[in-house]
């Protein structure tokens, strides 16, 4: 009698182990987890594709301007050749000994499209912490072309914080040199290798150089000397000319060169470039 009710007993321990697996396997979610709900924050799409990869005739001609506070920095984008409808950027910057950075979108439905980016963070409640001693970084632009074929660009810019009234500013790359007296009057001062440039370069000549975007805290005035190197040398029968950009137009400027380094006084304009002729 008593091992009988032992076999009860153990029969029913084990059909109760065989209904709970049963019970799982047939109502078991299909796929996902608890969160996989249809009200859950959607995944924000990133765009991830390779930098710089079109043309740089196509490529949108920015600007990157300091704010005379110190504290914030002007990001125009004044040109865009192959259309879009907005920039997703990444302003990255070094303060001091540390990497900083700013996330955000910018609309493009308007030329110049601008938008100011803070050099620190605020608090919920309104405090605020200022990054100091801006050294420069890079601006990564992801823009969402009309024709559903997204594009990025990537270049780098170098920030002064000319307290010292200095008249000499470099580009990051240290191919741009530009020495001139009216920028001891510039509080800062932004040399930016802008990725694209603004209107056309096809009666200009070959395009030999990066493109520089030049500007300060105030207008731009005065002269002075530049000197720009090519990332390839010209061919045989070439020469090399300095254009500037003044807001307007391509003026070139008399240049002379040394191996693949193009030297001229310049007007003090918004963008400098060089190419072969």
């Amino acid at each position: 009698m008593q091992k009988n009710q032992k076999l009860m007993i153990i029969g029913v321990i084990i059909g109760a182990i065989v209904i709970a697996v049963l019970s799982f396997l047939v109502f078991r979610p299909t796929g996902g987890s608890e969160t996989d709900t249809a009200d859950q924050a959607p995944v924000r799409r990133r765009i991830s594709e390779p930098v710089n990869v079109i043309d740089v005739a196509e490529r949108p001609y920015i600007r990157l301007i300091p704010k005379a506070d110190g504290r914030n920095l002007t990001i125009s984008v004044e040109e865009v050749k192959k259309p879009a409808s907005s920039m997703e950027y990444e302003l990255e910057y070094q303060a001091g000994s540390t990497t900083q950075g700013e996330f955000k979108n910018v609309d493009l439905s308007t030329l110049p499209a601008q938008i100011d980016a803070f050099f620190g963070s605020c608090s919920a409640g309104g405090a605020c912490t200022y990054h100091t001693d801006i050294l420069g970084g890079s601006l990564l632009g992801r823009f969402m072309a009309t024709d559903d074929e997204p594009y990025a660009v990537k270049q780098d810019w170098r920030y002064f914080d000319n307290s010292a009234r200095e008249s000499q500013v470099a580009s990051k790359d240290a191919k741009f040199q530009l020495e001139s007296s009216s920028l001891a009057t510039q509080r800062y001062i932004v040399v930016y290798n802008t990725p694209g440039f603004p209107g056309s370069l096809e009666e200009s000549g070959r395009l030999l150089s990066d493109i520089y975007s030049l500007a300060g805290s105030s207008a731009l005035t005065g002269t002075g000397e530049l000197s720009i190197r090519t990332n390839e040398p010209t061919a045989e029968g070439e020469t090399l000319t300095i254009l500037g950009y003044d807001g307007t137009e391509w003026v070139p400027f008399d240049t002379t060169t040394d191996e693949r380094t193009a030297t001229a006084e310049v007007d003090l304009v918004e963008a400098y470039l060089v190419v072969a002729q």
